[in-house]
């Protein structure tokens, strides 16, 4: 987590003991949830708690491919990386899958630049990832 910006602005101010964007989360969650039961709404809460679970499981799922991996015995972690991953498209336009899928639309330059947590700096890679591809002979659609 080195190359993470914002954990070495947080540990730099002092901040870093523990992670609050991920206890934050959780308090929400939590407030969302208490608020449903207590407005009578609890079925409706899991039901799309559950929904919303199991369409991210799916997204994430069917943008990796389990059953066929292109060149198994590569060295080279980016070519592999961009081989085997695979973007997805939900309504065509980048931006708006971007935010539909919860960042993973360009899942190939999530693979290639793991640290990055925003599906917009994940798009906005793809044309540097390109090149790179296209430098190297490998395959961008």
């Amino acid at each position: 987590r080195e190359n993470q910006g914002v954990s070495v602005k947080l540990r730099e101010k002092g901040l870093s003991f523990c992670n609050w964007g991920f206890w934050a989360m959780q308090a929400l969650l939590r407030v969302e949830l208490g608020l449903a039961i207590y407005c009578g709404f609890f079925w409706s809460w899991l039901a799309q708690f559950v929904l919303s679970l199991w369409m991210n499981t799916l997204l994430v799922v069917s943008s990796h491919d389990f059953t066929q991996i292109i060149e198994p015995d590569t060295k080279d972690w980016a070519r592999f990386q961009l081989l085997n991953a695979h973007d997805m498209s939900i309504s065509g336009n980048p931006w708006v899958d971007g935010f539909l899928s919860a960042g993973l639309a360009p899942h190939r330059a999530h693979h290639i630049f793991p640290y990055q947590r925003s599906a917009w700096a994940n798009h906005y890679s793809e044309q540097f990832i390109a090149a790179a591809a296209k430098e190297a002979g490998l395959p961008w659609l």
